[in-house]
């Protein structure tokens, strides 16, 4: 009875267009956004030489002219593609968006822009760099003109760590941040499907919540079977995200596929009795409800970086528990922390806490089902 009551359900979830195209399609799709918008972005071999012009004709000393020569993005990327004249025609230039900048060196260089922009910023950071650093010299030079030769000066010059830096074999990737969050978003998004099947049992919600009350199924049962079906489906569309990014993106998730899934597992289940806590204890209409439930999916999203990658690390230092209490953060960090830690300490710390909310939301939601009573239908 049990299984005919999970499969009726499976079919049901399969043939709802609107809750496919939302956990199978919509993924997907926001995985090519991100995959096409944000591929080259930190990659060095996508950076363009920065053209600009330079007058140093009334300049006696200029030493920032040899600075800007030899700046490197790497052995074969020079940082400047510089054109030297004068200021008349350094103007035209730029007016005729030939260069993105034009400097007048002197001891104290000049930068000059027509418009804000990427470029523009790393023209200006670069100057400023060479000014600080000339203030620190200047400054030592006026305490003690003897640096020069007691080697003060290569010591300012010389950026040198003495900071021991050792790494794992896996690169930090800021676009990482983008793809887990996304994925552990899909795995939170079951709290839909988990609200679904409890408008659907409740009498005062919907016609078919009435007619589950004044049948001879206990609705326990029917909710615990109505839940699986959907943990079944739900899952088919998380597997269905992990190898198109998997296969077709190319993401690299790490070697520990099997602990990967886990989680996934894991986030459905706390998914659904998110979604099955706030249909049962919000006492409003189902349109409130999802309104409500969709605030808390997309503000969990928001804050684990699925909009903004920095506002992982801004929650991480200075409000770290909505870290801790926010589901889809803990799936985040959960799957970060299996790809770039060389110990799954971090890892089961997560996962703990996932376990213990998705515990007592369970508790929660099956208390809140045995209390519900009708007086009439």
């Amino acid at each position: 009875m049990s299984f005919q009551l999970y499969k009726t359900r499976l079919k049901c979830l399969f043939r709802n267009k609107e809750g496919m195209f939302w956990s199978y399609l919509f993924p997907i799709l926001l995985a090519s956004c991100f995959f096409f918008a944000f591929n080259n972005m930190w990659k060095i071999d996508s950076f363009k030489t920065i053209s600009i012009a330079y007058d140093s004709e009334n300049a006696k000393e200029d030493t920032f002219k040899e600075v800007l020569s030899g700046a490197k993005v790497s052995d074969d990327t020079p940082m400047f593609k510089i054109t030297y004249c004068d200021t008349t025609e350094a103007r035209e230039l730029l007016a005729n968006d030939e260069v993105e900048a034009y400097i007048v060196g002197s001891t104290d260089p000049v930068l000059y822009l027509k418009k804000n922009g990427l470029n523009q910023t790393i023209i200006k950071s670069f100057l400023d760099s060479y000014r600080q650093m000339s203030f620190t010299v200047a400054t030592i030079l006026q305490e003690n003109p003897n640096a020069i030769q007691e080697g003060l000066i290569d010591d300012v010059m010389h950026f040198d760590s003495y900071v021991k830096e050792v790494q794992n074999s896996k690169s930090p990737d800021s676009l990482l941040i983008y793809f887990y969050s996304l994925l552990a978003f899909s795995c939170i998004f079951a709290a839909n499907w988990g609200l679904e099947e409890v408008i659907n049992i409740q009498a005062d919600l919907s016609a078919r919540g009435a007619r589950i009350s004044v049948s001879p199924i206990h609705k326990m049962k029917l909710f615990i079977c109505n839940i699986a079906a959907a943990f079944t489906a739900h899952m088919g569309s998380i597997l269905l995200l992990f190898l198109a990014m998997y296969y077709i993106f190319k993401i690299d998730f790490g070697d520990n596929l099997f602990l990967l899934f886990i989680i996934c597992l894991i986030g459905s289940l706390a998914g659904l009795a998110l979604g099955g806590t706030v249909g049962i204890w919000v006492r409003k209409k189902a349109e409130v409800k999802e309104a409500i439930l969709t605030f808390i999916v997309l503000g969990g999203g928001f804050l684990s970086g699925m909009m903004v990658a920095d506002m992982k690390y801004i929650i991480a230092s200075k409000a770290p528990i909505l870290g801790y209490i926010n589901p889809v953060n803990l799936v985040t960090d959960a799957m970060y922390s299996l790809y770039y830690y060389d110990t799954n300490d971090r890892l089961y710390l997560n996962l703990s806490i996932l376990c213990i909310i998705t515990v007592m939301l369970c508790v929660a939601s099956y208390v809140g089902i045995r209390r519900k009573s009708y007086a009439s239908l």
